[in-house]
């Protein structure tokens, strides 16, 4: 199924690609926890410490920055409309970064993982509990994550063609977005229906139980101290909280 959709995965030697599929989603989500519930002084750090393992790994910095300048649109406007509504500029900095973050943290992640391994690990792993609902629920998230390069890549292709034909994105913001926005939308129920196609025509089976990577003591390692750093940091966050 992994050839059949677009994910960007390298092929690399690194910790990462190491780690079992599982142990780098627990990573994520304890991750975008954190940094979502992080105050503004501790939201540097955290991005910080995302740019240092994307760095160790050897991230294309070109190409990712490239297909994510709708993510760093966005980030703009949380981090101005922060500005406007709280005064603070290190605060809507904050923002802006807290959201970038864990878009970097995603990228991670399909970075170093093929959409099939981590389905096979999380419904391996929910299985015992969900029954056969875990494949399901691990065959809709391999699905998600390999739409967000589809959405990438519709994105960037949507807008070189408006700025092909001449059109100006300063001149009418407002009318830009929408019609970006429903241009972009449009292109991707197309692509979702013709990968809809694709999956029925290879009898694929959102239910049928399928192998996985076995774990090793570095990836229970890494489980255990990324629950166990998260506990922490949002005790850390709620007493400082109530101290500020």
């Amino acid at each position: 199924m992994a050839e059949a959709l677009i994910f960007h995965y390298r092929q690399a030697d690194n910790f990462l690609t190491r780690l079992n599929p599982a142990a780098k989603l627990v990573c994520l989500l304890s991750y975008s926890i954190t940094v979502s519930s992080a105050p503004a002084l501790a939201v540097y750090p955290l991005f910080l410490l995302c740019l240092i393992i994307a760095a160790a790994i050897r991230l294309p910095w070109r190409e990712y920055i490239k297909e994510s300048i709708f993510f760093i649109v966005i980030a703009l406007m949380m981090g101005v409309s922060a500005f406007f509504s709280e005064g603070r500029l290190l605060s809507a900095l904050a923002s802006a970064l807290s959201f970038l973050s864990m878009v970097l943290a995603s990228m991670l992640l399909t970075d170093t993982t093929m959409p099939d391994e981590l389905s096979r690990s999380l419904g391996s792993a929910l299985s015992h509990v969900m029954g056969k609902y875990a494949y399901i629920l691990s065959s809709i998230m391999e699905i998600t994550l390999s739409m967000i390069p589809v959405i990438i890549d519709s994105t960037i292709c949507m807008y070189e063609a408006r700025k092909a034909r001449g059109a100006s994105f300063f001149r009418n913001p407002l009318k830009s977005i929408s019609e970006l926005s429903e241009s972009i939308l449009t292109d991707l129920i197309d692509k979702a229906e013709m990968y809809t196609d694709a999956l029925y025509s290879r009898s694929y089976d959102p239910e049928g139980k399928r192998s996985s990577a076995p774990y090793r003591a570095s990836d229970v390692m890494t489980i255990c101290l990324s629950i166990t750093l998260t506990t922490a940091a949002l005790l850390l966050f709620r007493n400082w909280k109530l101290t500020v």
